[in-house]
């Protein structure tokens, strides 16, 4: 009898058990279609552009579920679903096959609102919403290696400014406030479009590894423009490898080659080693040791004779700053290659952002034949934001700027600026008559020399091409990174700009592949560069009115400033009509307008936008 009673005990616990399972399982299910996650987290801050266009925004999503259990047809679930989730029917079919025995699994996160109310509207059996947030990138691949992406959880950034700067746009300056700050950004997108659009083009058609692209301001450090390619869309970040998304403008470390001629060229000048018309004689190859190193254009050997420094920059000639650099002690050419940066961290980003800083030998570290591969840019590496830095000190009166794309941080509950980074410099170790020779021998180099290709009609442009062998560690690979490291106006140098391609096939010298592609983003660029005083200015949509819910049955109601949604809902719900829709996010203009009698009217546009 005990036995019994405890048997019976047992099961009516278990029996008990079970029936709170299903009930709180039951009321779980029963109000998930419009159900919005709490939590006590901050909404994060979008990310502009330095005219205030928006790059990165959170929106509200849904994420779309289904009870296995509760479905009746299958195959029609399946079929309804796809049309609306943009998923193949046989692979949501196989999960819910997979899953029969879940009683509840997510079939697809981050579904705009408006699809999933039009899919909630069919009241399926067995599908169920959550409302949750969902990262949007509206210039989808536009700076994408630089802004880089979130992952599902909206706190945690996992690439680029988003995570760089992810305390700031997780951050809100009021309790009150559950959205957190803005952060802006020094580049320009009409900028950057242009820069992508030429490198991109050129990146396919020379079937290179990768290429880099940099426009900065020499005054302040401020960059404007910074591509990398290959790229990608972070909006579907799942889609693409780590290597399209890395930011190698802060990351490729490589030997920069002929570039470095111009440092060379200030060092000797500063050391007093070369006499104004004094030339070296470059017969096309020069011995050292058990090394020789030639001047070649096109595959051939270039016996470029005797040349002034001012020539051996303007021919890019390896043989001539060669012979000229052995006058200078190596600590000297050590020195000025630590002061102005080389093989050290910009600290363009924060701590932890990936930046790499190349590597340049130690002085003891040195051997005899140091001396002669370090002038022609072999030897040791950079990355690209190292050589633009220095570069750029040698056209704006010395100064050694520290490059920077986060601008101002906003408050998002009353735009009030928190904060704005000023230019941060210290001073570079040559003075102002040197920088001006060095220019001058830029400007031959466009004019006269390597560097013909990247002259742009209306403006004149100084620069340096660059071609540099890779490495490894057997030796040199027959493989090239090209490049072009320009200033304009030449008169007056305020913009500053990088072109590089990694492992081109089809070009394999700076100027005739970079220089080209620096001319072309230039005149492609100027127009918004002259208009620069002038802030671009938005398209300014008309004032939205602020109302209440007072519809008429017989006139058109008032739908401006509300959202997809909601209009939707009023337009099919409350009158019956049908609806089309021309952009997303909130309504600003209506056809018919608001007080069309409703027996006049057959259909209804919308127009929004996602600016409010």
């Amino acid at each position: 009898m005990k036995k019994l009673k405890t048997r019976l005990l047992v099961v009516s616990v278990f029996s008990g058990l079970g029936f709170m399972t299903i009930a709180v399982r039951t009321f779980y299910l029963s109000f998930p279609a419009n159900r919005t996650k709490q939590k006590n987290t901050i909404v994060r801050g979008n990310i502009l552009d330095r005219h205030g266009f928006t790059l990165a925004m959170t929106e509200e999503a849904s994420t779309i579920a289904l009870a296995p259990q509760e479905v009746y047809d299958h195959e029609q679930t399946a079929e309804i679903l796809s049309s609306f989730l943009e998923m193949k029917a046989e692979n949501i079919l196989k999960r819910i096959y997979e899953q029969k025995n879940r009683r509840y699994f997510y079939v697809k996160r981050k579904v705009d609102n408006l699809k999933a109310d039009q899919l909630m509207d069919l009241k399926l059996p067995g599908i169920y919403r959550e409302r949750e947030y969902r990262r949007n990138y509206p210039g989808n691949t536009l700076a994408s290696n630089l802004i880089g992406f979130v992952g599902p959880n909206q706190s945690k950034a996992l690439a680029g400014i988003e995570r760089n700067w992810n305390s700031i746009l997780t951050k809100s300056s009021s309790t009150r406030q559950h959205t957190g700050n803005s952060l802006q950004l020094t580049i320009d997108s009409l900028i950057q479009h242009h820069l992508e659009q030429e490198l991109g083009k050129s990146f396919e058609q020379s079937r290179s590894k990768r290429a880099v692209g940099i426009v900065m301001d020499i005054h302040t450090g401020a960059i404007l423009a910074m591509a990398s390619f290959p790229n990608f869309n972070p909006n579907q970040y799942h889609e693409s490898t780590p290597f399209q998304r890395g930011n190698w403008v802060i990351r490729l470390n490589y030997e920069p080659g002929s570039t470095i001629k111009i440092f060379m060229a200030a060092i000797l000048l500063a050391e007093k080693a070369v006499l104004p018309h004094e030339k070296f004689l470059c017969d096309g190859q020069i011995h050292f040791y058990d090394s020789m190193v030639r001047c070649r254009s096109r595959g051939k050997v270039v016996r470029h004779g005797k040349l002034t420094l001012s020539e051996i920059i303007e021919k890019s000639c390896n043989v001539g700053i060669i012979k000229a650099v052995q006058r200078i002690p190596p600590k000297r050419i050590f020195y000025y290659m630590q002061k102005i940066g080389l093989g050290q961290k910009t600290g363009i980003f924060p701590s932890g952002s990936g930046e790499t800083k190349g590597y340049f030998p130690d002085i003891q570290y040195w051997v005899p034949s140091t001396s002669y591969y370090i002038p022609i840019g072999q030897g040791f590496s950079i990355t690209p934001i190292q050589l633009l830095r220095a570069g750029t000190s040698l056209v704006n009166q010395g100064k050694l700027l520290r490059p920077y794309t986060a601008w101002r941080i906003h408050s998002s509950q009353t735009n009030q600026i928190l904060h704005e980074q000023k230019a941060i410099w210290k001073k570079s170790p040559f003075d102002e008559s040197i920088h001006r020779k060095v220019r001058k021998m830029m400007e031959n180099t466009v004019k006269y020399g390597t560097g013909k290709a990247a002259s742009s009609a209306g403006i004149s442009v100084l620069g340096k091409t660059g071609t540099g062998e890779k490495s490894s560690a057997h030796g040199y690979l027959d493989k090239y990174i090209v490049s072009f490291l320009g200033f304009f106006p030449a008169q007056k140098p305020r913009y500053s700009a990088l072109i590089l391609f990694d492992e081109p096939e089809s070009e394999h010298s700076g100027g005739s592949l970079a220089a080209p592609v620096f001319g072309r983003v230039v005149r492609s660029i100027l127009p918004f560069l002259e208009s620069k005083e002038r802030p671009i200015e938005l398209a300014k949509l008309p004032p939205l009115p602020v109302h209440s819910w007072k519809a008429q049955k017989d006139v058109l109601y008032d739908l401006r400033s509300l959202t997809a949604g909601d209009a939707v809902q009023i337009i099919q719900g409350f009158y019956g009509l049908k609806v089309e829709l021309k952009g997303s996010g909130y309504v600003y203009r209506q056809i018919p307008p608001p007080g069309t009698p409703i027996k006049k009217i057959k259909k209804v546009i919308l127009y929004l936008s996602s600016l409010q």
